[in-house]
C-alpha cells in the first residue's frame, strides 16, 4: 500500500513555538517525503479515517475534527463556515450538530452580509478549501470589513502550498489563524496544526508564515487558547514606520537637539520596549494633520492610506470618517476645541467710581431717592402744613451723601418711622458701595468678556486657526447650527505655519484685539503659560467639538487591538498623563499666576482722589443751595 503524506512544503517555515511531541523537526521531514510519494488514491481515502486508523479504514478524520472544534472550543461564538464546490462533495456538513451558518465562496463575494457575519471579537470564520483559494481571497480582499477576530483555514489537500494561503494579506488581518492541514504517517493518519506568525523571523531572517502547533488531538487544543495563541506578543523586532509633525506640544515637539520627543513618542516607545518593535519617526514635508478631500486623504492619513506608513500617534480625534477608513486604538485622551481671546483692556480709572454699581442698580437707587424724599415732603406739606417741603426733601435726598438731617421740623411719629427705615436703606447701600469701592480702586475694572460662541459670532473678533487639514474648519463651514454657521463663514486660515512657533502669528493678532484663535484646550492651556500670557489673554468658557484622541492604524491592521490593550493600561494606571505632566512642566518652567502688579501706584490712587473732588463739589453744592433757600 503506498502511504498518504504531508504537503511537501506544509513545513517550509517552522520556528521556535512548541511542537507536539509525536512530531519532531525530522518527523516533518519524513512527512514532507512521504507526501511527494503519496498518491491522489490515497488522498481520497484519508478525508474518511478517524485519527490513528490505517489510510482507508474508514471513519471521517476531518469531519470529526470540525465537529469537535465547533461543539467544543469554539462554542458561543458566531460561526460562518465558507465552503469551496469541492469541499461541498468531500464532505458532510449535516453531522457538525452545532449552529453554524453556511456560505460558499460565490455567495460570500456577492452576497450582502450583515457585519457580524464579516467582523467582530466573537467572530470565527471557517474556511473549508481543497482547491487553491487564492483567486477568492484576492477578490475579497476588496470588502474593507472582511476580519474576523478568529480564522480557521482547513485545508483538505495535503498537496496544497498554504504558504501561499497564509501569505493573503486579507488572511492576515485577522488577529488569530489556526491552520488544519491533513497528512498520514505511517499509514496512520493526522491533522497538523499551524499558526500565522509573520513578525517573527527563522533563522535565515525569513518571515515566519506558517509556524507547526503540533498534532491534533481534541485533548491538546480544548481551549480557545490552545487553539489560537497570540501571534503579535513579540513582534520580533519588527519596524514600524511613524508619520509625524513635531509641533503638537507636549505630545510631540521638537527638543533642543531638532529630534521630535513628547509624551505619545514616550508612551509608543514604552509599548514598543514590551512588544519588541522599533519605530522610524517620519517628519512630514506636508504640514497637515489629514483630513478627506474629495474621497481622498492627505496628510498623517494619506500616509497612513496610501505610502505604507504603520503608525499615527500624533494627536488625532475621532471621527466619523476616520474611524470608517482606518484603525483606531480605545481612546486616551479627552479634548474639546478651546477659544483664546485678549483680555480687555481695564476701564478707565475714573469710571470706577460708577462701575461698582450696574446701571441698573444705579438707577433704581436714583428713582427711589426721588420718590421716597418727594413722597415724604409732599405729605408733610399736605398734612402738617410745612412751609418748606423743597428743603425738607432735599435733606432727605442729602443723606444718601452722607449728610445729616435737622429733625426738629419732622417730630410726627410716622414721619420719623418713615426716616428710620430710608436711613436703614442708606447705611446698607453706603457699607456695599464702600466695601466695593476700597476694593476695586486697587484692582482694575474690566469690561465683560466674550464668552459664548454666539457672542463670538456677533462680535468683531475673526475666529481664526491654522490651515493644517483638521476637521473643524469644515464641520463649522457645513454646520447646520446657525452660530457655528456663522463662525465658519468668518474663519480664517493661516496657512504660513512656522513649525519653531506655529501660532505666533495669530497670536499677534489676538494680542492686537482683532482675532480668536481656535484650537485643542490643551494646547491653548499650554502655549498661555509656555508665553507668560495667562494674564493677557483668557480662554472662552464655551467649548467647541468635544472629542477624543486616539492613535491609528491602517485599516485591518490584525495587531490594533494589541496596542490599544498596552495603551489603555498605562492610560489606566496614570503613567501617560505622568508623562504629559513632566513634559509640560519641562517646557513651561516656574511662573507666579498673581494677578496684578503686586504694589500700588498712582494710578491706582487717582480714584480715590476723584472721588475727594467729587464730595468736596457735592458738598460745596449743598451748602449753596441751603444758603439760597
Amino acid at each position: 500500500m503506498s502511504r498518504c503524506g504531508l504537503s511537501n512544503n506544509a513545513i517550509q517555515d517552522k520556528s521556535d513555538s512548541p511542537i507536539d511531541d509525536d512530531v519532531e523537526d525530522k518527523d516533518y521531514v519524513e512527512l514532507e517525503e512521504e507526501t511527494s510519494r503519496s498518491d491522489d488514491k490515497c488522498i481520497q481515502q484519508l478525508l474518511t479515517a478517524r485519527p490513528g486508523e490505517e489510510c482507508g479504514e474508514g471513519g471521517f478524520l476531518v469531519q470529526d475534527a470540525l465537529a469537535t472544534l465547533v461543539s467544543g472550543s469554539l462554542q458561543g461564538h458566531n460561526l460562518l463556515l465558507v465552503m469551496d464546490d469541492h469541499s461541498q462533495s468531500l464532505l458532510d456538513v449535516g453531522r457538525v450538530e452545532s449552529p453554524i451558518l453556511l456560505a460558499t465562496q460565490d455567495s460570500l463575494l456577492h452576497t450582502a452580509h450583515p457585519s457580524h457575519h464579516t467582523q467582530g471579537s466573537l467572530l470565527t470564520v471557517i474556511l473549508l478549501f481543497h482547491n487553491d483559494p487564492t483567486a477568492f481571497l484576492l477578490l475579497l480582499a476588496d470588502n474593507k470589513h472582511w476580519n474576523p477576530s478568529y480564522l480557521v483555514l482547513f485545508c483538505l489537500d495535503p498537496h496544497l502550498n498554504t504558504n501561499t494561503v497564509l501569505s493573503q494579506p486579507v488572511i492576515q488581518r485577522s488577529r488569530f489563524i489556526m491552520l488544519l492541514q491533513p497528512a498520514v504517517q505511517a499509514s496512520h493518519t493526522r491533522l497538523l496544526v499551524y499558526t500565522s506568525r509573520p513578525v517573527h523571523h527563522d533563522k535565515l531572517g525569513q518571515s515566519v508564515i506558517k509556524t507547526p502547533m503540533g498534532v491534533w488531538s481534541p485533548g491538546k487544543f480544548s481551549s480557545l487558547q490552545a487553539l489560537f495563541p497570540p501571534r503579535f506578543d513579540d513582534f520580533g523586532g519588527q519596524v514600524l514606520k511613524v508619520p509625524m509633525l513635531c509641533y503638537d506640544v507636549p505630545f510631540i515637539y521638537l527638543d533642543k537637539d531638532g529630534s521630535c520627543v513628547g509624551a505619545n513618542s514616550d508612551a509608543a516607545q514604552i509599548i514598543a520596549n514590551k512588544l519588541n518593535f522599533q519605530m522610524v519617526y517620519i517628519q512630514m514635508e506636508e504640514k497637515a494633520w489629514g483630513s478627506k478631500q474629495n474621497g481622498t486623504w492627505d496628510g498623517m492619513f494619506g500616509e497612513l492610506m496610501y505610502k505604507g506608513k504603520d503608525l499615527v500617534i500624533n494627536t488625532q480625534d475621532v471621527t466619523a470618517d476616520t474611524i470608517s477608513d482606518f484603525d483606531w486604538t480605545y481612546p486616551y485622551w479627552e479634548t474639546s476645541y478651546g477659544i483664546i481671546l485678549e483680555v480687555p483692556q481695564p476701564l478707565p480709572q475714573w469710571r470706577n467710581i460708577l462701575y461698582l454699581f450696574s446701571p441698573l442698580t444705579w438707577g433704581l437707587v436714583f428713582v427711589t431717592t426721588v420718590v421716597i424724599s418727594s413722597a415724604l415732603a409732599f405729605l408733610v406739606h399736605k398734612l402738617h402744613y410745612v412751609s418748606d417741603p423743597i428743603g425738607i426733601a432735599l435733606q432727605v435726598a442729602a443723606v444718601l451723601l452722607g449728610q445729616s438731617m435737622d429733625d426738629r421740623k419732622v417730630r410726627m411719629w410716622w414721619v420719623r418711622v418713615w426716616l428710620l427705615s430710608w436711613w436703614l436703606v442708606v447705611d446698607i447701600l453706603a457699607v456695599v458701595y464702600t466695601g466695593n469701592l476700597v476694593s476695586i480702586l486697587t484692582i482694575p475694572a474690566y469690561p465683560s468678556r466674550i464668552q459664548t460662541a454666539y457672542d463670538l459670532a456677533k462680535s468683531h473678533y475673526i475666529p481664526s486657526m491654522l490651515n493644517d487639514g483638521g476637521f473643524v474648519f469644515e464641520a463649522l463651514k457645513s454646520s447646520g447650527n446657525p452660530t457655528l454657521a456663522a463662525l465658519g463663514k468668518k474663519l480664517f486660515l493661516d496657512v504660513h505655519i512656522d513649525l519653531s512657533d506655529p501660532y505666533g502669528f495669530l497670536l499677534e493678532q489676538v494680542h492686537k484685539g482683532t482675532h480668536a484663535v481656535i484650537t485643542t484646550y490643551d494646547y491653548l492651556s499650554f502655549t498661555q503659560h509656555k508665553k507668560k500670557i495667562t494674564r493677557s489673554t483668557y480662554i472662552m468658557d464655551d467649548k467647541l467639538y468635544k472629542g477624543y484622541f486616539s492613535w491609528f492604524l491602517r485599516r485591518n491592521t490584525p495587531y490594533t487591538t494589541i496596542l490599544s490593550d498596552q495603551l489603555t493600561r498605562l492610560v489606566e494606571t496614570g503613567i501617560l498623563a505622568k508623562i504629559y505632566e513632566t513634559h509640560k512642566g519641562s517646557l513651561i518652567g516656574e511662573e507666579s499666576q498673581v494677578r496684578g502688579d503686586g504694589v500700588l501706584n498712582l494710578g491706582h490712587l487717582q480714584g480715590a482722589f476723584i472721588v475727594l473732588a467729587l464730595g468736596l463739589f457735592a458738598a460745596s453744592l449743598t451748602l449753596m443751595l441751603e444758603h439760597l433757600v
